[in-house]
């Protein structure tokens, strides 16, 4: 159960970028505004309407999200009949659950009401921030849920919610930043810093220029302070400066995907790392030495 858990936070990033992958490539429509079906068909292209590759891509991620859901529900139960009620695995598979319904609804509610492609409305904005939220909390418990499974200790009790509340807020604005870039491309770094201090320009390039800000400031302090903590002695010590380090590399990352102009691969490169040092984060905010074991059931 262990290894399954693993491999449900390695799917889960799978999912997680393969969706990055129908915004980047404007594949959101490729399905129609139907859902769950494609192009009211279970299987594209099968009846008079012709499968396209942006559809493709589409109803690929839906196949994907799809077993994940099942994959999902089938270790929830398995974890609710092996482990006693207030375990902690319990407590980690019932929020990837919940966050999985969540993903799919938020999922939904993007194409039944259009807000795909091209679509740069304040709705699309305000779902994406949802949305993406939800796909950190999504990774963030799945990757609670195979902590909590491991005999490396685990207890549920955070060190900081101040700390994991930021890092969502700064995830927040990269899905600005991200689909900024994808509705408004710029051929030059300075072409694309004076369309977000133009006058008049649109809020998704307004609301740009708030991601690499709140990350140098917000995650360049946290790391500092983390890096900081662990010269103190302690028995988490090395943790702390391991996941100021990761913190750190995230950073420089993302300055160099921005000074390159957000190419595709470093773009998806960049939310996986976001997602594994939000891992790490969690990790370094519930991961203690002192674990409470609770015997299985």
């Amino acid at each position: 159960m262990k290894n399954a858990a693993r491999i449900l936070f390695i799917y889960t990033l799978l999912v997680i970028l393969w969706g990055a992958w129908v915004r980047i490539s404007h594949s959101g429509d490729g399905c129609g505004d139907s859902w769950p079906l494609c192009q009211g068909q279970f299987v594209p292209g099968t009846g008079e309407v012709a499968a396209h590759a942006k559809t493709w891509v589409e109803y690929t991620h839906r196949l994907m999200s799809g077993f994940y859901g099942v994959f999902v529900f089938a270790l929830w139960f398995l974890i609710l009949r092996r482990f006693p009620k207030g375990h902690d695995a319990r407590k980690a598979a019932h929020a990837v659950l919940f966050f999985t319904v969540t993903e799919a609804l938020l999922g939904a509610k993007l194409v039944i009401f259009g807000l795909v492609s091209q679509n740069a409305s304040w709705v699309r904005t305000t779902v994406m921030s949802l949305h993406q939220m939800n796909s950190m909390l999504l990774s963030g418990t799945a990757a609670l849920l195979a902590l909590s499974l491991s005999s490396s200790g685990f207890r549920w009790k955070p060190r900081s919610s101040f700390v994991t509340i930021l890092f969502l807020a700064i995830a927040v604005t990269g899905a600005w930043a991200a689909l900024a870039s994808t509705l408004f491309p710029s051929e030059t770094l300075w072409e694309g810093i004076m369309k977000d201090f133009a006058p008049g320009s649109h809020h998704l390039l307004r609301l740009r220029v708030l991601h690499p800000l709140s990350a140098l400031l917000g995650g360049g302090g946290l790391a500092a302070a983390l890096w900081m903590k662990g010269f103190e002695d302690g028995p988490d010590k090395s943790l702390h400066q391991q996941t100021a380090l990761m913190i750190f590399g995230a950073i420089i990352f993302g300055v160099l995907t921005l000074f390159f102009l957000s190419p595709l691969w470093m773009k998806i490169t960049h939310l996986a790392i976001a997602h594994l040092v939000w891992a790490g984060l969690l990790r370094w905010a519930f991961v203690t030495h002192a674990p409470r074991t609770v015997k299985a059931a």
